[in-house]
């Protein structure tokens, strides 16, 4: 039986060898493609648009009641629409979520 070192390591390693392989393939000195440009630069607000709804939607496999996770996420999307910033967006959906919950929401 493997234990859980051993697991962790094999896992970590592979982790490694797949995000190294990106860059050893697309690294140097070559020009992407703009649409291949224009789609890795969506990637990340892609993922972080993944967690944030399914956050949003769902506690453990039951659907979320209307709260303060939905009123903070509102304010999160209007200070990303009036900043176009992840930072500002994260920072401030944070603490409409932590006033919320103060508040007793």
């Amino acid at each position: 039986m493997m234990t859980a070192f051993v697991v962790f390591t094999i896992a970590a390693i592979g982790t490694f060898a797949i995000r190294i392989s990106g860059i050893v393939l697309l690294g140097g000195d070559r020009d992407l493609p703009p649409r291949v440009r224009k789609a890795l630069s969506l990637v990340a607000p892609a993922a972080m648009a993944a967690i944030v709804a399914n956050s949003l939607f769902l506690d453990q496999t039951e659907w979320r009641g209307f709260g303060a996770w939905h009123l903070a996420a509102l304010v999160a999307v209007g200070v990303a629409l009036w900043k176009r910033s992840m930072g500002w967006t994260l920072l401030a959906g944070a603490a409409a979520f932590a006033a919320l919950l103060l508040a007793g929401l």
